[in-house]
């Protein structure tokens, strides 16, 4: 699936202007045809489900994550965001943030990362990263993708005593830097804050040390924010 590299204002199907509603309608995903009671659609009722959405930048997250060999988590982050059919804005940077996390510790070597552990961590992402619900719950979905992601290097499940401490800390300053960001919100400076606050915890907590980023990353997407870029406001902004 290709959308041209349209911003998430843009419906995939005909490049109008989407509608961010506070109430749930049903509607038709135009390409999978299943029926979803969802937040975000165009004004010609068109709709794509999360997963019809996330689809191709799955795709070449898997792809980018199986050739690159660093241990910086943010370099393979910018690596899969170079690609124009990555949207702006959308929970699958909440996918591409947890593959990078992970491909960065599975490249370090301290911790066997293997392919089942990282389908799993998209399989938990999935249930909890859904579009347009960082503004109606508060909760963006890049948050719980590493919270998860965690809870698989530590074991944790509901019962556990420590294990769940450390993924429920990590999640909790992960939250703590994404609402620093916020107004608007933009899933690419949420995610870079993330994946540099998670490379810090893990460092700090599980003794696993990733490389570090010595140049300021500046962003390249200002032009495509549908709502506005936060510019100086912002920690990449040039």
């Amino acid at each position: 699936m290709n959308n041209g590299g349209l911003s998430p204002e843009n419906c995939m199907v005909c490049g109008a202007t989407l509608e961010y509603l506070a109430n749930k309608v049903t509607l038709q995903c135009a390409y999978c045809e299943k029926e979803f009671r969802g937040f975000i659609k165009c004004p010609n009722e068109h709709y794509v489900c999360d997963d019809c959405h996330n689809a191709q930048a799955l795709l070449l997250t898997k792809e980018v994550c199986s050739r690159i060999f660093t241990t910086n988590p943010l370099d393979i982050f910018e690596e899969i965001i170079k690609f124009p059919q990555v949207p702006m804005l959308g929970c699958h940077h909440a996918l591409m943030t947890a593959a990078a996390f992970l491909a960065a510790i599975k490249n370090e070597g301290t911790f066997k990362i293997t392919e089942k552990m990282t389908e799993e961590v998209y399989e938990r992402t999935q249930r909890q990263a859904i579009g347009g619900y960082c503004g109606l719950t508060g909760l963006c979905g890049i948050a719980p993708a590493l919270g998860a992601c965690f809870a698989v290097l530590a074991g944790s499940k509901c019962g556990k005593d420590k294990e769940q401490k450390i993924t429920m800390d990590a999640v909790s300053e992960i939250v703590s830097v994404i609402a620093e960001l916020t107004g608007p919100s933009c899933c690419k400076a949420y995610a870079r804050k993330s994946l540099d606050t998670a490379r810090n915890f893990l460092e700090k907590n599980m003794s696993i040390s990733l490389a570090r980023t010595t140049d300021k990353i500046i962003c390249q997407h200002q032009k495509r924010h549908p709502h506005g870029c936060r510019a100086e406001k912002c920690p990449y902004y040039l």
